[in-house]
């Protein structure tokens, strides 16, 4: 016979946990289990999840490990470069790779993007009497492209906020980068350019 817990089947509730951190880190979007009903810090858990996402080269949403890895090595930088003499040189690295200010740059700036998306979308939600957790919840899983829900995505919800959680995940798979550049009047201009 197998270990219960609250008459249910421990393994049926590990087999659970496991498949839900995997759809939220690899935005897959299956759960066997209602989201909803989890505690608060099971829900802060996948919200993590979600917004790291999968690898730079995967489809997966989020805002990418890679990413998360250079914003650690640049914030462990800034710390050793306070503890150095000021004429002492130091240039963060990654994997035996320096990170150059492009890179760097292009990082923080898609980091900034993601969490900025995330607060402007989910005060409306707040604003709008939803509880603040659970739309949390389903705004970083739109931005994300995860496609699991709190409860909060349903058929009554006000058309704005279901607007806003298109547009976040629209914004989320274009990575929001190809936006800026569809939107500025220099890419444009290039383009028109290189053409004649």
């Amino acid at each position: 016979m197998m270990p219960t817990v609250a008459g249910e089947n421990l393994l049926a509730r590990f087999t659970d946990a496991g498949l839900l951190a995997f759809s939220a880190q690899t935005t897959e979007g299956f759960t066997s289990i209602d989201i909803g009903s989890l505690g608060a810090g099971a829900k802060y858990v996948l919200i993590l999840m979600m917004i790291a996402g999968g690898g730079l080269g995967s489809t997966a949403g989020g805002i990418k490990l890679i990413r998360i890895l250079i914003f650690f090595k640049l914030l462990r930088a800034l710390i050793q470069r306070a503890s150095l003499p000021q004429a002492a040189w130091f240039t963060p690295q990654l994997g035996g790779m320096t990170l150059s200010e492009e890179i760097t740059q292009r990082s923080l700036l898609l980091i900034l993007m993601f969490v900025a998306t995330v607060a402007i979308s989910w005060l409306p939600f707040v604003a709008a009497g939803e509880e603040p957790l659970d739309a949390l919840f389903e705004v970083v899983s739109a931005t994300a492209t995860v496609g699991l829900s709190a409860g909060v995505t349903r058929t009554d919800l006000a058309p704005v906020l279901q607007g806003i959680l298109c547009l976040d995940m629209w914004l989320g798979r274009l990575e929001m980068v190809a936006l800026l550049v569809l939107l500025s009047p220099a890419a444009w201009r290039h383009h028109r350019e290189t053409r004649v």
